[in-house]
């Protein structure tokens, strides 16, 4: 296994909502009022639902901008928020909010029937030089596009795939940043077999003792970028396959129905759509044919 060595570690820490404890410091209280203002406006820029029963989760979450900007109140952030023009304090607030949670191989029945049954179908029906493309909408911190390149790399010649690109996004910046740098803790790809690991990572060294990297022949298959899903697609291509799973779990229906439809147009006749297993169509209006579960095509 090849080895890597870098400078002094520049990664941050993700602040999953305990910024105050261990400190001495207290947290203020967040009024109902506020806390509306505040889930009303995720709501509206990124179609997250959050329940009275997340206003602690709020509180502890933003707390930590308001230390930083010696605010004294939640309404006092919220137009802080409100009147910035830069955006940038909007897509702070929404990176604070969303969750995140990802794995390698994570629902591998998915990634069963992508390498065993539907890239063979594709390969098939392709007279040339494959020019696939795939979309991982709610990305995280990448383990999903970058287990979808290793399928990809494990079931074609790797020459077939200089056509093929896998598109990553998501709206929250900070993990968007680690999935670039597709360096993670050993820990992370235990899901995957020891042939995998091999062939697909770089081992740490030194100060990098227990991380490995994603190797180049992964990495150049993926593109990250920023997108919240309530906003126009901006692809000018069909894709093949569309990897949403666990992200419309955080939605009203109405705006799930309006996402499962923005996916059906922007797919090529006969792509797929995978979402969670904890996540069904059935109850929204869509056109897409039940394949498996969780599993739909166009």
């Amino acid at each position: 296994m090849a080895h890597f060595a870098w400078g002094k570690s520049r990664q941050t820490k993700i602040d999953q909502g305990g910024a105050a404890s261990g400190l001495g410091l207290v947290m203020p209280d967040i009024t109902e009022a506020e806390f509306n203002q505040l889930s009303q406006l995720v709501y509206q820029h990124a179609g997250i639902h959050l329940p009275p029963q997340k206003k602690e989760l709020v509180r502890s979450r933003l707390t930590k901008f308001l230390r930083n900007r010696k605010l004294s109140s939640f309404h006092e952030y919220y137009q802080q928020v409100l009147h910035d023009t830069t955006g940038l304090e909007l897509i702070n607030l929404l990176d604070a909010i969303s969750t995140n949670m990802t794995a390698f191989w994570r629902e591998p029945k998915h990634f069963e029937f992508l390498g065993q049954e539907l890239l063979p179908t594709l390969k098939q029906k392709c007279k040339s030089m494959p020019q696939w493309r795939f979309w991982s909408a709610g990305c995280s911190s990448g383990e999903e596009p970058y287990t979808m390149a290793m399928v990809l790399l494990n079931t074609m010649n790797h020459k077939d795939l200089n056509g093929v690109k896998i598109y990553a996004s998501d709206i929250n910046t900070q993990v968007l940043n680690q999935a670039q740098r597709g360096i993670y803790p050993m820990s992370r790809v235990e899901p995957l077999s020891p042939e995998w690991r091999r062939r697909y990572f770089q081992r740490g060294v030194n100060q990098f003792e227990g991380y490995v990297r994603v190797k180049p022949e992964v990495k150049q298959l993926v593109e990250f970028f920023r997108l919240n899903l309530m906003d126009p697609f901006p692809f000018k291509q069909e894709f093949d396959v569309i990897f949403c799973r666990n992200v419309m779990i955080y939605f009203e229906k109405t705006t799930q129905t309006e996402l499962v439809n923005k996916f059906y147009q922007c797919l090529k006749p006969h792509g797929y759509l995978f979402i969670g297993h904890s996540e069904s169509l059935c109850n929204i209006s869509h056109q897409f044919a039940y394949i498996k579960p969780t599993i739909y095509r166009k």
